[in-house]
């Protein structure tokens, strides 16, 4: 129980540096810029090619900081210690 609460605030902690990124991308270029998975996993060095339409693509197509941010606030709202 404890190890998948750790894992939750990882999950948010990486959504929020994701968040900042895309802060400091917006402030850069001047427009707002939201990365997506793929950006993202590119800068990284994977590159992951996915046929047209399908799940596959609409995972990529999603910005990053939902993708990390949602599971993580579900899981850490789950995990919380009952008193």
């Amino acid at each position: 129980m404890a190890v998948l609460r750790i894992i939750s605030w990882v999950l948010v902690a990486l959504a929020l540096m994701v968040l900042g990124y895309d802060g400091i991308s917006t402030l850069k270029s001047g427009i707002p810029a939201i990365s997506t998975t793929a950006e993202i996993l590119g800068i990284i060095g994977l590159e992951l090619t996915v046929p047209e339409g399908g799940i596959g693509k609409l995972v990529l197509d999603l910005p990053m900081s939902v993708l990390l941010g949602l599971p993580g606030v579900i899981l850490t709202l789950v995990l919380r210690p009952i008193d």
